[in-house]
């Protein structure tokens, strides 16, 4: 009987990238500092203890250091054979929201559901589980992309279906964001560009109406568009943020020195600890942030790019995106050039959900960095012999 999991390996023969592995170590590290810098002032004005919002990070780290180490050893191929299973429960969590007694609403959004004294937001966990599900379908269906309604209309269904429960989340920046990886998914598989213009002559006026319709988004868009048109409230976290980066100057106040962070940057210890990071350690921490992303995705994207078959390449290539395109909007929003959005800066925001969300992606990144060890070997054992 063939297990799940690969584990009959000792671990130093288990393959994988390790400055993949090093890259993600640094990243969680520097996260976690930032966060007990950015946000220590805002646990004592709640009259929390100044480790508050830290340590609930820290508690988190358990259950998202399981879930990477999950999803770095199971076999992919197993993965492939429960993908309905996976789709079907995580669809399930998708809706748990909206149950009595379980969902929890915050400031008009149903985003949440509560156990066992935990909040969890099920949207998260849906981003890597998307590109799961389509980097095994599209592969799986790779000939017979050109008929787009028995090969490309079931998995656009499939992810459509969970982008239209996030949106009636009222999150339509995470919906954004799924509707965007598979665009991305579709695109890697070689979808014919037909669909894409099909898809944009319906996905484009759709996103425009659910802006224009939508009070809120509206305000934020206009935000974004005239900052200084209503700076005490369309504008006022944006704003602040902004100025905490500027005060930054090139080599920061120094770490927990920032002083903007406590009263005029709101959200700072989730969706804007970036712009505390940059207050205190300026431009040279805005050179070594990039950076260490920078080098991060490089090897994810080696790894996706040198996997041994189609299913592992768009599985590692969909996840990149998904870490870099939430990264990248995060930052944008921060220095005010996206509107802005819930989006968490991986590994940096405080937020039980992305941290398993996060964590999960990157333990199957590091898993297609062994298929790609793993491949390569295979290949010089061969040309040896």
């Amino acid at each position: 009987m063939t297990s799940g999991f690969a584990m009959d390996r000792p671990f130093g023969r288990l393959g994988g990238d390790p400055a993949l592995l090093g890259a993600l170590a640094l990243l969680v590290g520097v996260g976690i500092s930032s966060l007990y810098s950015a946000s220590y002032g805002y646990a004592l004005s709640l009259g929390k203890t100044q480790s508050y919002f830290v340590a609930r990070q820290l508690l988190w780290l358990i259950p998202a250091a399981a879930v990477f180490a999950a999803g770095a050893f199971v076999s992919l191929d197993w993965l492939s054979r429960m993908m309905g299973v996976i789709v079907v429960g995580s669809m399930v969590l998708l809706l748990l929201p909206f149950v009595p007694g379980l969902g929890i609403t915050k400031n008009g959004a149903a985003r949440w559901f509560g156990l066992l004294g935990q909040m969890f937001q099920p949207s998260e966990l849906f981003k890597p589980v998307l590109v799961l599900y389509l980097a095994h379908i599209l592969s799986k269906k790779a000939e017979r992309l050109g008929d787009i309604v028995n090969g490309v209309i079931p998995p656009l269904l499939v992810a459509t279906a969970g982008v239209f429960v996030v949106l009636m989340q009222n999150d339509f920046s995470t919906a954004l964001l799924l509707g965007i990886l598979a665009v991305v998914m579709f695109w890697i598989a070689e979808v014919p560009l037909v669909f894409f213009a099909a898809l944009a002559s319906v996905g484009l006026p759709l996103v425009t109406l659910s802006v224009l319709t939508s009070d809120y988004r509206l305000r934020r868009v206009i935000g974004y568009l005239v900052p200084g048109y209503d700076p005490a409230d369309l504008s006022y976290q944006v704003n602040g943020s902004i100025r905490a980066i500027r005060s930054g100057g090139l080599w920061g106040k120094g770490l927990g020195q920032g002083t903007l962070k406590l009263g005029s940057i709101p959200e700072v210890q989730s969706d804007f600890v970036f712009a505390a990071w940059v207050e205190e350690t300026g431009f040279a921490g805005v050179i070594a942030f990039a950076s260490l992303w920078a080098f991060f995705l490089w090897r994810a994207f080696r790894a996706s790019f040198s996997a041994p078959d189609p299913f592992r390449r768009q599985l590692g290539f969909g996840l990149s995106c998904y870490l870099a395109l939430q990264t990248l909007i995060n930052v944008m929003v921060a220095s005010g050039a996206a509107p802005a959005t819930g989006i968490p800066l991986p590994f940096f925001s405080s937020g039980g959900s992305s941290l398993v969300s996060v964590a999960l992606a990157a333990g199957l990144l590091f898993n297609v960095s062994r298929s790609a060890t793993h491949a390569a070997g295979g290949e010089r054992s061969v040309s040896n012999a």
